[in-house]
């Protein structure tokens, strides 16, 4: 039975046009266009454990970037303090010859 609303049965067609691809890049023969209708449960109950698996194994990936990214940034603020202070350093020492030049 069509939907009374174009609109809902356009998002509910682009979820399952999302659906389909996120099987077809994870190899799943994802081949009834209409979804998990034509699929039997035990079928469909396999593909989401393996979507599923592969979702969780994206997002520690993503925690695993994340937390380097935190570490790096921890390590380039230690970093630029470093090199802040050395600055300084270079700075006043620069400007103590300069003062012994202008004397002469």
């Amino acid at each position: 039975m069509p939907s009374s609303r174009p609109d809902k049965a356009a998002a509910k067609q682009r979820r399952r046009a999302r659906e389909a691809q996120d099987f077809t890049q994870l190899g799943l023969d994802f081949a009834a266009a209409g979804g998990y209708s034509e699929l039997s449960r035990k079928e469909a109950c396999a593909m989401d454990k393996e979507l599923f698996a592969a979702l969780e194994k994206k997002v520690d990936d993503l925690l695993d970037k994340y937390s380097n990214l935190k570490a790096d940034n921890a390590r380039l603020a230690e970093e630029n303090q470093r090199l802040q202070s050395e600055r300084e350093g270079f700075k006043s020492r620069v400007d103590a010859i300069l003062g012994k030049l202008e004397e002469f």
